[in-house]
């Protein structure tokens, strides 16, 4: 099965930032399935050893505003939301101390948005980025969830398996 550990994050004004980003080309996220993936997981045999070692795993339930949006890749082949919160930080570091895991590169907490496969202009895609420098999108539930992935023609079915 397919694994990897997320929090699921709610944008109140989603159809707005996909319509104030209409010149882009890609594939948006379905809004069921915005989330936050601290680990990704791949294929894996059984859950039971994760969710053993994550079992008991310590951390405040709260909600985690999302504000703003950034790109990644040059050229841009991804659009997301940005999460800055030190809990994210340290519940994805409790992750990889609990699952005995070293990073292969730093973590960046965001929400996916959008795969880009291209752009129509990149200095529109800049000046509408930065209207959203501030805005609040929305928040994360900060809740951890083991989540299976089963890919399909249409797109990710994701269905939580346990959680935290």
């Amino acid at each position: 099965m397919r694994l990897f550990l997320a929090s699921f994050a709610k944008l109140k004004n989603y159809q707005q930032i996909k319509q104030s980003f209409s010149f882009v080309e890609g594939k948006w996220v379905e809004r069921k399935n915005l989330h936050i993936t601290y680990l990704f997981l791949g294929e894996v045999q059984t859950a039971a050893p994760i969710i053993e070692k994550l079992q008991g795993i310590s951390y405040k339930k709260q909600e985690i505003p999302i504000i703003g949006l950034g790109f990644f890749g040059n050229p841009a082949r991804v659009l997301y939301a940005h999460i800055h919160n030190e809990a994210v930080m340290k519940l994805h570091n409790e992750i990889l101390h609990r699952l005995d895991i070293q990073p292969d590169k730093p973590f960046i907490p965001h929400l996916t948005l959008c795969r880009i496969k291209r752009l129509r202009s990149f200095s529109r895609f800049i000046a509408t980025i930065k209207k959203y420098e501030d805005v609040a999108l929305g928040s994360l539930d900060f809740e951890l969830h083991l989540v299976q992935s089963h890919l399909t023609p249409k797109g990710p079915i994701y269905r939580s398996v346990a959680t935290f």
